[in-house]
């Protein structure tokens, strides 16, 4: 995974936050970035808020290309607010394959 797009509601007034975020693993505690939020989480406090991963992405250009459409449908939602994390730079990220287990001899046994 190179990135995810995720979404934070307020459990108090129902208001969602769309977001994404380049990372390889998707971050329960990472609420978001936005201003707005940030006013929000400080007015009702960080347990009104809950987020979860709307889809994993395995390039940025999909990533991208999918935040960009998946914003312009959710602008015409009211109570949606949308902001994409800029990064200072994209790392490419390598799938690492896990390593292969050595069968045990009879000798070793």
């Amino acid at each position: 995974m190179i990135g995810y797009i995720f979404e934070t509601t307020n459990k108090v007034t129902g208001k969602k936050y769309l977001g994404k975020r380049y990372s390889v693993a998707f971050d329960k505690k990472f609420l978001g970035d936005m201003d707005d939020l940030a006013k929000d989480i400080e007015k009702y406090g960080r347990p009104s808020f809950e987020v979860k991963m709307i889809w994993p992405y395995e390039s940025v250009e999909d990533l991208d290309n999918a935040f960009e459409n998946m914003t312009i449908e959710r602008k015409q939602t009211k109570n949606v607010v949308v902001k994409e994390e800029i990064p200072e730079e994209v790392e490419e990220v390598k799938e690492v394959k896990p390593a292969r287990r050595k069968r045990k001899t009879a000798e070793e046994k």
